[in-house]
């Protein structure tokens, strides 16, 4: 990692290229309809496998990479999010959900969960946050209460993507008596278990990747499907989620790249009083604002996570992306939707559908109200936090 240089590798050049092809080819022609249906594609998913897009960073020996790759898991985030951002999440959700198994499951959790994660066969979501409960671990109502042979889980999560889906969900539970994020363990939590109920949210966008509620009523779970050190399993997520922000930015500004790329071609192919309308300053000095703000925050975003690659901290630049790639990318897709006038606005171009899929960047994983905090926390001092 010496050295300072703005350039992917060699190997990294040749899987960008592959992603972007297979994003071009299979991925982009069915974005809307997709996106319509409200069904998350799995064939999809599993020809991403095919790709090693689920496997970055994840053990070798399951099917995975190996050791971990930040800056490559951005790349397949940033080109499939420029063909639809909504199955751009696959890596980081695998990623995030295959990453803890890998560092604190147990061998018998890692053998029946990597490999299906890795080849595509199957989906583990993330059961964080609850009604009353989100960034605030110390509001954390679900239970996790030690009994022979496991646990018994009761509680509520909400907000669970990819919840239609997910064979089995990576759940936070706190130890009855236990305050603040001290006391939450995660444990895997399959969908068959006696106990374990969903219900389903309607949302404005990202439908195929749904957003769902898991009700949990004293579901036993057995030992060896605790994930991590018993106590410490908010600690185990929040280092992860370091690692997803930036990668998350990355989907949103593909979805913006794709949007600017578009409405370059319409701007010098359309014509308004008598010369392409690109010639107007009014259309063609925006479009010129919103390419800076998208290159640079894509460059903030791979920077991140160059700085995770390297082992150096990361948490603000990780906040800052979470909280900024998205703005930039929604506003940069309404620029373009707007430049497009009537024609934009319709469901005949994917402008709509993209800024509705991107605005819910904005609130998952951390709303940029909890970023800017994590930030100003980090660079001022703990006293901006209210006590």
């Amino acid at each position: 990692m010496a050295g300072l240089s703005f350039t992917f590798t060699d190997e990294q050049e040749q899987f960008r290229q592959a992603v972007a092809r297979f994003a071009r080819e299979r991925v982009a022609p069915g974005y809307r309809d997709r996106s319509g249906s409200g069904t998350y594609p799995m064939e999809l998913h599993r020809e991403l496998a095919s790709l090693g897009v689920l496997g970055i960073g994840l053990p070798e020996k399951f099917g995975g990479s190996g050791e971990e790759d930040p800056v490559t898991l951005g790349i397949a985030c940033e080109e499939l999010g420029a063909a639809d951002v909504n199955l751009a999440a696959a890596p980081v959700v695998a990623g995030l959900t295959g990453a803890q198994l890998a560092v604190g499951g147990t061998a018998s959790a890692q053998e029946r969960w990597l490999p299906g994660l890795i080849d595509g066969t199957e989906v583990v979501a993330i059961g964080l946050t609850e009604p009353e409960a989100g960034s605030d671990a110390a509001a954390m109502r679900t239970t996790a209460t030690p009994v022979p042979g496991g646990w018994r889980i009761s509680g509520q999560k909400n907000s669970v993507s990819h919840l239609h889906v997910a064979d089995a969900t990576l759940v936070y539970a706190r130890q009855p008596g236990t305050a603040g994020s001290a006391g939450v363990s995660a444990f895997l939590v399959e969908a068959g278990r006696d106990g374990v109920s969903t219900g389903s949210f309607t949302d404005m966008g990202q439908g195929p990747i749904g957003r769902g509620t898991l009700y949990l009523e004293d579901v036993f779970v057995p030992a060896e499907n605790l994930v991590g050190t018993e106590g410490r399993g908010f600690a185990l997520v929040m280092s992860h989620f370091d690692y997803s922000r930036a990668a998350i930015g990355l989907q949103c500004l593909g979805a913006a790249r794709a949007s600017l790329a578009e409405t370059y071609a319409y701007v010098r192919d359309r014509r308004a009083f008598g010369k392409p309308i690109a010639a107007f300053q009014g259309v063609s000095l925006p479009l010129a604002e919103h390419a800076t703000l998208v290159d640079a925050a894509r460059w903030s975003c791979y920077r991140t996570l160059w700085l995770r690659q390297a082992g150096l901290p990361h948490t603000v630049e990780a906040a800052m992306c979470k909280w900024w790639a998205p703005v930039v990318a929604k506003n940069a897709i309404e620029a373009c939707l707007l430049t497009h006038g009537h024609y934009g606005w319709s469901d005949e171009l994917p402008f709509q559908q993209r800024f509705r899929d991107v605005f819910g960047y904005q609130i998952g994983d951390g709303s940029a109200q909890i970023q800017k905090q994590v930030i100003a926390s980090r660079l001022i001092g703990p006293e901006v936090r209210d006590r």
